[in-house]
């Protein structure tokens, strides 16, 4: 079925003759194929005649004389500063080398990173490097499709609709579960089992809240860092943005909105994170307060007045083994019991009674050894040759070297030997808050 149109146009050309026609080819770029049709101006109107309109859609076709089709091979413009950026670079780079899926590939840096890892791979992959911020001009019929990933700026409405597929971002977190800055970081802060990476498109004006291209969910370990979740989830953002470009433009423009339901904000971390609060923090969260800052910012804490930061910082798991010795120890005796009860089975009532009053101080010493002291207290392990360190839930961490300020990193032998010794009350051997106001930015 076809349809005939008459539409109303300006004047198109300046001609002696009162009355022309122009014949004019319009090629229509169908995903079915290319379909021709004719095109009639006269006088004022011009007329089309066009195949089932029902065929056409807007992601369907475009004006060949003008515009690139939307398809593969793709120009591609990058964003990115940092090694989680790297390493999607990397794999989209080794891409364009082939010409199959990428047929363009050029790079967006900051100039404040002059000696980022993005800039240097694309000094080394001879890519095209432009410094941020970019002409929109430059953009506009010369790529299909801009992405991003850690790029750690805003990017205005007038860039993002310079692309035709506009732009899509890899981000380190199952959004909307933490959107912004330092997801992972704040992943392990909150002692979360599961983060993962998500690919959106970016929108205007807000961060993390475009459209959901693709995910991609990824387990955290009890003993998980930071560092070590960022190279894994760089490895899977690489992986997964590679997948969505093999399926664009289908991906992109069919994607799914972000749920605000379960929303939450990874705000940019900075040293002021990394003060020890004694008073309030259990031995897990310090732990996973060591495991997402310890490999940028150490734990910093105070020992008599003066700033330290503790290195290498673990979980004092021996109250665990003790307990269940414990617990052997009594089932053990429970079995005793019952073998001597058969036995002996006039003095029962009495051995059953020297049980119950046994058992119990056992299990009250190993409690007691839990919950005594001060949060804060420090001890010397002469055996592990590390300080242990009481929490406000009664377990320990373990700390094998320090960084007392204005000295060395040290062992926590020489740490006991030189700090811990000197103090004569063990009452008194105890870290305390380091106050915000005494602390200097200091990275590791």
């Amino acid at each position: 079925m076809k349809y005939f149109v008459s539409l109303p146009v300006l004047r198109v050309f300046q001609s002696p003759c009162s009355n022309f026609i122009l014949n004019v080819a319009l090629q229509l770029t169908l995903s079915s194929g290319k379909i021709c049709t004719s095109a009639v101006f006269s006088n004022s109107s011009l007329n089309l005649t066009l195949p089932d309109a029902s065929r056409i859609s807007k992601a369907d076709y475009s004006c060949k004389s003008k515009k690139k089709k939307l398809e593969a091979p793709w120009r591609i413009l990058f964003f990115g500063t940092d090694e989680f950026s790297v390493k999607s670079l990397h794999l989209l780079s080794a891409k364009y080398q082939t010409h199959t899926l990428i047929s363009k590939l050029e790079v967006v840096s900051s100039e404040k990173g002059k000696h980022s890892p993005v800039i240097k791979f694309a000094k080394d992959e001879k890519l095209v490097l432009h410094h941020w911020p970019v002409d929109p001009d430059i953009i506009k019929d010369n790529y299909d499709i801009g992405i991003v990933v850690s790029f750690g700026h805003l990017i205005p409405s007038k860039i993002i609709d310079a692309f035709p597929l506009g732009m899509i971002n890899v981000h380190g977190s199952i959004l909307p579960r933490w959107r912004g800055a330092a997801p992972i970081v704040h992943a392990i802060l909150s002692g979360d089992h599961e983060t993962g990476i998500s690919i959106i498109r970016i929108r205007p004006k807000h961060f993390d809240r475009g459209e959901i291209v693709r995910q991609y969910r990824c387990p955290i370990s009890p003993h998980d860092t930071a560092g070590e979740l960022h190279t894994r989830l760089a490895e899977v953002g690489g992986q997964l943005l590679l997948e969505c470009v093999r399926d664009m433009p289908r991906c992109v423009l069919n994607a799914p909105a972000q749920p605000e339901e379960g929303a939450t904000y990874a705000k940019k971390i900075d040293a002021s994170y990394s003060l020890i609060d004694w008073n309030n923090m259990s031995s897990v969260q310090v732990y996973n307060l060591h495991r997402a800052l310890g490999h940028v910012y150490p734990l910093l804490t105070q020992w008599n007045g003066v700033k330290v930061k503790l290195h290498n910082i673990t979980l004092d798991t021996s109250h665990q083994c003790r307990r269940e010795q414990s617990m052997n120890n009594a089932d053990q005796l429970n079995s005793d019991v019952g073998k001597q009860s058969t036995q002996h089975l006039s003095s029962a009532l009495s051995f059953l009674s020297g049980a119950q009053s046994t058992t119990p101080t056992k299990r009250t010493a190993v409690e007691t050894e839990r919950t005594s002291g001060e949060p804060g207290l420090v001890t010397f392990d002469k055996e592990n040759k590390v300080i242990r360190i009481k929490c406000i839930d009664g377990k320990s961490v373990l700390c094998s070297q320090i960084t007392v300020s204005g000295k060395k990193k040290m062992s926590a032998v020489d740490f006991s030997n030189g700090f811990i010794c000197k103090v004569k009350n063990e009452k008194e051997r105890r870290f305390v808050n380091l106050d915000k106001q005494f602390m200097s930015v200091e990275k590791s």
